[in-house]
């Protein structure tokens, strides 16, 4: 009846979240949003087939977060070079869905496809090769709605500390901007492992394009400016329930 990549909604889920099916194991199904950064095991009879009108409703909300995001781009009087952003997600539609957004609003960015357990390994290699100023660590997540403060009760989350850590032993919060998590995250953890922005608050779905939101605002927000927190946050479907963070300066330089 169902096929791996086929798009589904949990029947019991009151939003009607589309789902991607990554993997069948006999009863068993792992789905991933279709264009929210969540990840679920359910059993195969808990799933149906999304209909298509159902699946044009998202396609139009992606399409409109995408617009919106773009109608933002920076006018400036003189030159300036942009911050430059590391995208490394562990959803290749998405990720590819991000470097489009960054370069149409001329930001240079680099993109790497890493699952969550492998990011940590690769980290360290990676930004000393690239040095950039913006770091995003993104791709899946899940709470399973028991203890919030447990850890384990989280699907990803650890693996997202693990490379933060790594990161913030080579740079510290003011260098290099670091954007971690996906749908659900534990944030406080997050944040106190060394992201200046992470989802998710109030451990709720974040959408496609929210961590590139974010570092767009970082890469073209000057670097004598603390990032406009209260402004940025009307471009994330969710707003404060969806992402937090410190107070971080940008990294946008004029030319003199």
């Amino acid at each position: 009846m169902f096929n791996v990549s086929d798009l589904v909604i949990v029947n019991n889920d009151p939003n009607k979240i589309i789902f991607i099916i990554e993997t069948i194991d006999q009863e068993e199904v792992i789905l991933s949003g279709y264009i929210y950064r969540i990840k679920l095991k359910v059993n195969i009879n808990e799933i149906s087939l999304a209909d298509e009108k159902q699946i044009e409703k998202e396609n139009k909300l992606l399409s409109k977060s995408f617009d919106r995001t773009i109608k933002t781009k920076t006018r400036l009087k003189t030159k300036a070079i942009f911050g430059t952003v590391l995208h490394i997600d562990s959803d290749k539609k998405f990720l590819e869905s991000c470097l489009n957004l960054y370069k149409e609003m001329k930001i240079h960015a680099w993109g790497i496809y890493l699952k969550e357990e492998d990011i940590y390994k690769y980290i360290d290699n990676i930004i000393c090769e690239i040095t950039p100023d913006i770091i995003v660590l993104t791709g899946h997540d899940y709470f399973n709605k028991k203890d919030e403060k447990d850890l384990n009760n989280y699907e990803n989350t650890s693996k997202y500390i693990k490379a933060l850590r790594i990161i913030r032993q080579r740079f510290d919060n003011d260098s290099v901007v670091v954007i971690a998590g996906a749908c659900c995250s534990h944030f406080e953890a997050l944040i106190a492992n060394g992201a200046n922005f992470a989802s998710s608050p109030k451990r709720i779905h974040i959408h496609t394009y929210d961590p590139a939101v974010i570092a767009i605002k970082c890469a073209t927000t000057s670097c004598n400016q603390t990032v406009d927190f209260n402004n940025l946050i009307k471009y994330i479907e969710n707003g404060k329930d969806a992402y937090g963070g410190i107070e971080t300066k940008g990294k946008m330089k004029l030319l003199l």
